[in-house]
């Protein structure tokens, strides 16, 4: 068995093995370090294997006071046991290098991909996620563990849409995106006044962090931004972040009270822990539902029912797509979609027809249940066609991004009607991609 394992062909820069970890792939890297698959024979059960990027330390007694805080932190995040935490199942040093052996989740992704304008998850999700993450942050902190560190790219999103905060206290030993700061760790962007000044952190340091991410989540934008690193500790210092009511319009006033509260300069005007965080977001969460679960959206579902795009899908897969979904008019000879365009969304017409067009000569027509959009399989890739409102046209446009977070079941279904009824028009009219 061993002699097979051994032949496994690896690129140059993936060591054969960590410890006793035998490395399958490299599957990750960042600022703080490098990740990798390995699978655990004992438990049968493949982990990811952290290394992290620590300089040495010239002054041995440092390096040795590094050394024991390393596992200290991770034999006390290896303690918790929460839903919302990425477990920790080992740790160690190989070749003076630290590394952490966690739970491996395949295909999830970082909040990372959430922050930009044209590309956020709905509201009452971001509520949802971060009110998991509020929650595990209480736990913890009521366990001792502060994370210090919290920003999007240390909070994943499993396939089925739950939540892990990554990097759970150990990121004291773990600086990134600026290699020192005075000896404070952490993300720069998202770290608390009293982080910045180098003072004792407590609980409410992470639930400033946590609004941090909750305000970009919201509006695509960081609460504070700057041109260098000495401006931007001044602004989280003295500054205060732009109203987010001045990014979009359509937040209810209590989300933003509840956002601007967390992140109050002086620790003592926050909110006390993370249980009175979820507390307010869970107010602010059922009025968002009532919101969604209006009537505009049972008339939405309604119709969507009606297509012959959707017939086969489930009413629950139906609410699944909507729930990915923006529903938008267009007015006659509105453009729907450019040629050239990079664009990840599809778009399936629910009332109304299109024309296409291609090097501006219109090539079709699309109509009630037609679906274009394609290229949104392949990332970054173009649009063949134009597509063009013929008379007012409702479409319901799909986020590509979005509908990774949907149940798996939903996502073949959806994928095995675009994929024919694509493949259906393009045998019958030869019409182009879109």
């Amino acid at each position: 068995m061993a002699s097979k394992v051994s032949k496994i062909t690896r690129p140059a820069d993936v060591p054969e093995k960590i410890g006793k970890y035998v490395i399958i792939n490299k599957i990750g890297k960042g600022s703080t370090g490098t990740v990798y698959l390995s699978h655990d024979p004992y438990y049968r059960r493949d982990v990811a294997i952290k290394v992290y990027n620590l300089e040495e330390d010239a002054n041995a007694e440092r390096a040795k006071v590094s050394r024991k805080m390393f596992f200290n932190e991770a034999h006390m995040v290896g303690m918790l046991q929460h839903p919302n935490i990425m477990p920790i199942y080992d740790a160690g040093e190989e070749d003076g290098s630290y590394y952490v052996v966690t739970e491996h989740i395949q295909g999830a992704r970082t909040l990372a991909a959430y922050c930009r304008p044209d590309n956020l998850l709905r509201v009452d999700d971001v509520v949802e996620i971060v009110y998991k993450c509020a929650k595990a942050l209480h736990y913890a902190h009521g366990r001792g563990v502060i994370h210090r560190d919290i920003k999007p790219s240390n909070v994943m999103l499993t396939i089925d849409n739950d939540v892990r905060i990554i990097d759970f206290g150990i990121a004291i030993v773990s600086d990134s995106e600026v290699s020192r700061i005075e000896g404070i760790a952490g993300s720069p962007s998202y770290m608390s006044p009293e982080q910045v000044q180098s003072e004792e952190l407590t609980p409410r340091s992470d639930l400033y962090s946590l609004g941090a991410v909750m305000y970009e989540l919201l509006t695509g934008f960081r609460p504070f931004r700057a041109d260098n690193l000495s401006k931007l500790l001044h602004q989280i210092v003295y500054a205060t972040p732009p109203p987010i009511h001045t990014y979009r319009d359509d937040l209810p006033e209590e989300l933003e009270h509840v956002v601007m509260t967390t992140m109050q300069k002086e620790p003592n005007k926050r909110l006390a822990t993370g249980n009175a965080m979820a507390a307010e977001l869970t107010r602010v969460y059922k009025d968002l539902r009532q919101k969604y679960d209006s009537l505009d959206n049972q008339e939405h579902f309604d119709l969507l029912r009606t297509l012959h795009f959707f017939h086969e899908f489930s009413h629950a897969e139906i609410w699944e797509v909507l729930r990915a979904s923006d529903w938008h008019e267009y007015k006659d000879n509105e453009d729907i979609v450019r040629e050239g365009e990079v664009d990840d969304r599809f778009y399936i017409i629910v009332a109304g027809s299109v024309e296409v067009q291609a090097n501006g000569d219109t090539i079709g027509t699309l109509s009630n249940g037609d679906c274009f959009g394609e290229t949104s399989y392949v990332r970054g890739a173009k649009r063949q066609a134009s597509i063009r409102a013929d008379g007012q046209v409702t479409i319901l446009r799909v986020s590509s991004t979005l509908m990774e977070q949907v149940s798996s079941a939903c996502q073949l279904r959806f994928n095995k009607v675009f994929l024919r009824s694509l493949i259906n028009r393009l045998q019958g009219n030869g019409g182009a991609n879109t």
